[in-house]
Parts: structure tokens; C-alpha cells; sequence
């Protein structure tokens, strides 16, 4: 059995200004928690929907705000 390799670090941290992805509206906040299972705790600045709100997003949900 070939030896494991590390899993790469993920492109998102802790700290990160994000945007959620497919949504309509402007929403945008920081990554608060990057948690082991590939998912991250999100506390949003923005968005009718999400302004002070914090949820837990995966990678997929969420991109790097350039």
C-alpha cells in the first residue's frame, strides 16, 4: 500500500473575506472557524437575508472575495 499523502492545505482560512456563492443578493462575511471536516464557520456582514448571522458553509457555497 503506497504511503498516504497529506491533504493539501485548503485555499480558504480562517480570517478570509468570503462570498456566498449563487446567491442573489450582495453577501459577503469572514471565515470565523475552519473546521476539519472541509467546512467553515461564516460570520456575514452583508445580505438582507444573512447581515449578523453566522452559519456553517462548505467550500463549495463560498469563494475568496477578490
Amino acid at each position: 500500500m503506497p504511503p498516504r499523502t497529506p491533504r493539501p492545505l485548503p485555499s480558504i482560512r480562517t480570517g478570509d473575506v468570503v462570498v456566498l456563492l449563487g446567491s442573489s443578493e450582495d453577501t459577503e462575511g469572514e471565515v470565523i472557524v475552519t473546521m476539519s471536516d472541509g467546512r467553515y464557520k461564516v460570520r456575514w456582514a452583508t445580505g438582507p437575508d444573512y447581515r449578523d448571522r453566522i452559519t456553517t458553509v462548505t467550500a463549495g457555497e463560498i469563494r475568496k472575495k477578490i
